[in-house]
């Protein structure tokens, strides 16, 4: 897998602050990626569901601590903490095309499995309704990005 326009290389202690930060912990699989790539637009950019061979583009990954096309830090504090638009325990990580988000999971039940957040059919009431589980791991999500 290769990204392009990733921002500045991560370190440990940069991930250890964001947790930290954030009062998280990111899952070992997210951590290794983030080691190597720091946000940026995957050369592979569709993610192919399992279930109906359809495609989602991805827009952009979110970087952690250094400016990039959007920080990880502020779409969480935004999306979770300001808007309260994502129950706690997902992490967004990732923006499609639409402004739907992908997100792993932090919950120990679902921990490091990767959901689609349709944004679309956002129902604070009804978290069935815009959540759909699209991955059991995060490596998974990244082995199922395709080219168009």
């Amino acid at each position: 897998m290769e990204f392009l326009e990733v921002s500045k290389k991560l370190e440990e202690t940069d991930l250890k602050e964001a947790e930290e930060q954030l009062g998280i912990s990111f899952t070992n699989e997210f951590k290794e990626h983030y080691l190597k790539y720091n946000g940026g637009y995957p050369v592979k950019s569709f993610f192919l569901w399992p279930d109906d061979g359809a495609k989602t583009r991805i827009n952009h990954f979110f970087s952690i601590k250094y400016d990039g096309f959007s920080r990880f830090e502020t779409a969480y504090e935004n999306l979770f903490i300001t808007e309260q638009i994502l129950p706690q325990g997902f992490l967004p990580f990732a923006v499609d095309d639409g402004g739907d988000y992908f997100c792993i999971s932090i919950l120990p039940q679902f921990f490091n499995q990767v959901f689609f957040f349709d944004m679309h059919h956002y129902d604070p009431g009804w978290i069935e309704e815009y959540v759909t589980l699209i991955s059991e791991s995060f490596k998974g999500f990244i082995d199922n990005l395709v080219d168009e």
